[in-house]
């Protein structure tokens, strides 16, 4: 990976562990969901994309996400999450 690509572009890299791996396929999906529909992803649909059997996992992930400063969101409202300036430049 170059030092100026953003690290989640390297979701695919071996050395990063499956949490890693999924919380960066997690930031992506949802960017390209907002970008294709302008109004973000339900939990469920976030849930069934990264294939995981818990919807704790994805409010883990998205908690994750939030404190880095690539989605905001509103817990418990239906499709209030957005992701930021700073992930939609990153795709």
């Amino acid at each position: 990976m170059r030092p100026d690509e953003p690290a989640w572009k390297a979701w695919d890299d071996d050395a990063l562990d499956p949490k890693d791996k999924r919380v960066i396929r997690t930031a992506m999906f949802i960017a390209v969901y907002w970008q294709r529909h302008r109004y973000g992803p339900t939990l469920r649909e976030i849930q069934s994309e990264m294939g995981v059997a818990s919807l704790t996992t994805i409010r883990e992930d998205l908690a994750i996400l939030s404190k880095q400063g690539l989605v905001t969101y509103i817990p418990k409202q239906a499709r209030t999450l957005v992701p930021t300036d700073t992930l939609l430049a990153q795709i």
